[in-house]
Order: C-alpha cells, then structure tokens, then sequence
C-alpha cells in the first residue's frame, strides 16, 4: 500500500467525503441516492422532469415536495460554470 503524503491528505479527504455523499438517500419516498441523481445529471439531465424519468427520483407520495428543491439544487449546481458533477 503506498504512503500517504500530507499533500495528498486533503484530495484524499475530498474523494472519501464525494463518495459518502453520493451514498445519501436525496429522495426519501423511492430511496434514490445521490450518485443515481448525478449520474443521471451528468448523462445529460436537464429539469426535475428529465431526472424523474431516469430515477424514478421525484415520483414517490410526496410528489417532490421532499427531493425537488434538493434536486433543483444539483441541476443549477451542474449549471454554474466551473462545477460540472453537481457535487455541491
């Protein structure tokens, strides 16, 4: 196993808090992850609309009203210039 450096401590933090974070349930009616969402974002996901029909995300008993802002949140995140991965 190779030796950490103290330079690589922060990237290596960075990568293991992405991948916890692409772990977190975002819609909590159908159990759609994080990752399934960005995934989906990143395979050209434009609007709730498009995220629903990829993820089923979005289409649970709540209608939205639980994961749409967290979702709409991503979608303008992967938007913003700079933040392609919608990671924020």
């Amino acid at each position: 196993m190779p030796a950490v450096s103290a330079d690589d401590t922060p990237d290596l933090e960075a990568r293991r808090q992405a991948v916890i974070d692409s772990y977190r349930v975002v819609c909590i009616c159908n159990k759609i992850r994080r990752g399934t969402i960005q995934k989906a974002i990143a395979a050209g996901a434009a609007s709730l609309g498009d995220v629903r029909r990829l993820t089923r995300a979005a289409t649970g008993p709540c209608k939205a009203e639980r994961c749409g802002p967290r979702i709409a949140e991503m979608l303008a995140l992967a938007r913003s210039p700079g933040c392609g991965d919608g990671a924020g």
